[in-house]
């Protein structure tokens, strides 16, 4: 029993590693996080379903305020943090939305 456990231990150290990615993959998600490179990021929705006409608007602020990147400059950290597997850094910060 102790014998599969010694077996099995080292498999499970691999599965909780960060996995790094391609250049190409990490590019693709990395896109998504760019507009929060400077802190900020908003949205504003209109549409019409079948209670009617719809509005919402968001906006999140986030602890990179205090030290803003361009897109550029957080894309390539962003890449190059990604393919070496390292997890994002911790961030904190505040969605405030609403709807009518």
């Amino acid at each position: 029993m102790i014998r599969d456990l010694a077996y099995l231990l080292p498999l499970a150290a691999m599965a909780c590693a960060p996995v790094p990615v391609t250049r190409e993959r990490a590019e693709q998600l990395c896109r998504d996080e760019a507009g929060l490179a400077d802190g900020v990021q908003g949205r504003v929705g209109i549409g019409i379903g079948t209670g009617g006409p719809r509005v919402g608007a968001g906006i999140i602020i986030t602890d990179r305020v205090f030290g803003p990147q361009t897109e550029e400059e957080f894309l390539e950290e962003c890449i190059e943090r990604r393919m070496a597997g390292n997890p994002a850094p911790t961030r904190t910060g505040i969605t405030i939305g609403g709807s009518t």
